[in-house]
């Protein structure tokens, strides 16, 4: 893997079509992050742009638009802690980039100084495929404990509930049925127990709830309209 130096070397080029697309915001958050003197969020950030590099979301944006989304919502909302937002900006990296980083992540801490706690709650953030509802719960309960994970995975789940138009009909409707299940009470539990974070809280589960209810009627009319699909 790269050193810290080349890591960081990168940060202020923008030359591509690509890396056009994400310059505000992750400009926005390297600003923020020196200005409050939060160096993890400073780490992560340069990390996440190699880590995702060359990767694209379902609608064809650079992935790395999606963790400086989640993170900048985090920071509209008031957050500014360095663990919080530093996990937010590397959350789908165990996930998605297991090939840059064969220790299983590891490395971001030996190698290049990321505070162990960063670590552990990616980890606590990261989902293996085709759990089943026990298995959900589980998941979603271990996050539930820890209010910046929890953080994390709400704003999350805002960010790719406003790009669901790209999920297949199936998809779709199994994210819809989660969200009301696991995301939209963890809401209200973290609001409740959280008072620190309960106007983020707040707004993220107000902000989830509404798209939920916006998708699953526009679902309904669907299938009502005999226009049901298996795609």
């Amino acid at each position: 893997m790269e050193s810290v130096k080349e890591i960081y070397r990168l940060d202020d080029e923008f030359e591509s079509e690509e890396t056009a697309r994400y310059v505000k915001p992750f400009m926005f958050i390297k600003g923020f992050a020196a200005g409050r003197r939060l160096p993890q969020t400073q780490l992560a950030l340069s990390l996440a742009r190699r880590l995702h590099e060359g990767q694209r979301r379902l609608d064809g944006q650079p992935y790395l638009t999606h963790p400086l989304t989640v993170c900048s919502a985090l920071i509209s909302y008031g957050i500014d802690d360095d663990v919080t937002l530093a996990a937010a900006l590397l959350h789908d990296t165990l996930e998605d980039c297991a090939d840059k980083l064969p220790l299983g992540g590891r490395e971001l801490v030996v190698e290049y100084g990321l505070d162990p706690e960063v670590l552990e709650l990616v980890r606590m953030l990261t989902k293996q495929s085709g759990l089943d509802d026990q298995q959900l719960s589980a998941y979603f309960k271990r996050i539930e404990s820890d209010p910046r994970a929890a953080l994390v995975k709400l704003s999350d789940r805002l960010h790719n509930s406003s790009t669901l138009y790209t999920f297949t009909y199936p998809k779709m409707r199994k994210y819809l049925r989660e969200t009301d299940k696991f995301l939209i009470p963890m809401g209200s539990y973290c609001k409740k127990y959280y008072p620190t974070y309960a106007n983020a809280f707040s707004i993220l589960k107000r902000e989830i709830e509404s798209l939920n209810q916006s998708m699953g009627a526009m679902l309904e009319k669907l299938d009502g309209g005999g226009e049901k699909r298996a795609l």
